[in-house]
């Protein structure tokens, strides 16, 4: 993490490909943890190294865990890692993803978590493919997601598990700018920078107005996502991450 000029940039960099795991969390918390305490009205990018952003949920880790079928050590993991997506996605300053790669599942949920989404020209794709995978959504990622890109792109996405390329990226919402790689930085802190310090009261109050429907859908049904934690551990469910998991370390 380091401050630029009127804003703060958080870098990504638990394990390569930033996997979604128990220290990936724990590192976003202990980033963020110092942004609120040091930086407390300074814009914020976030962004990541190499041809990666997020990989999303890091199948190694949680997969076993789908298959104990143990409902509250699931749950508790599942506190963990919504907890994580909505503090970023709450974040009561201007948040800007400078996404510097590919993005999945998990990872793009993080990035649209974000307020502005930059992006770079090139190879990077992009999917939520959960469903594929054996996992559905949860309702809250599902209003996240809503959010940012609207229904009928949260719907086609989801629903389908298709991997987008950049402009594709671009023509759903999932990326409101696309700049060469060696500007990705400097046009996300120009994006962030658009808010100066002396608004930041008045961006934190707009976007929680903004964002109220959205947290109030989220809140009032708890038990979507309590279902969509049953689901992952049903045997149809957990026959589809054993393939997606074999094809990973085949790849790998």
């Amino acid at each position: 993490m380091e401050r630029s000029e009127g804003a703060v940039v958080v870098t990504m960099r638990s394990n390569p490909v930033n996997r979604m795991n128990p220290a990936f969390f724990d590192d976003l918390h202990e980033a963020f943890d110092v942004v609120e305490r040091d930086h407390p009205a300074l814009p914020l990018v976030l962004t990541a190294e190499g041809k990666t952003f997020s990989a999303g949920l890091d199948f190694e880790d949680v997969f076993p865990r789908f298959a104990r079928n143990d409902m509250d050590e699931l749950q508790g993991w599942f506190d963990r890692f919504r907890g994580s997506l909505l503090r970023v996605f709450a974040l009561p300053r201007r948040t800007v993803a400078a996404i510097n790669g590919n993005t999945f599942a998990g990872g793009l949920i993080l990035a649209l978590a974000c307020d502005v989404r930059v992006g770079t020209l090139g190879r990077a794709r992009f999917a939520i493919n959960e469903v594929p995978v054996g996992i559905p959504m949860p309702w809250t990622y599902i209003e996240m997601v809503r959010y940012a890109i609207g229904t009928p792109a949260t719907a086609e996405m989801t629903l389908s598990g298709q991997v987008y390329d950049v402009p594709a990226a671009q023509r759903l919402g999932i990326l409101h700018r696309v700049v060469a790689p060696e500007h990705l930085l400097g046009e996300a802190l120009v994006e962030a920078r658009r808010i100066g310090v002396d608004s930041a009261s008045a961006y934190a109050a707009s976007k929680l107005a903004l964002q109220q429907p959205t947290m109030a859908a989220i809140a009032a049904h708890p038990e979507l996502d309590r279902m969509a934690m049953q689901v992952v551990m049903y045997p149809d469910s957990v026959r589809a991450q054993s393939a997606a998991l074999a094809a990973l370390k085949k790849r790998d």
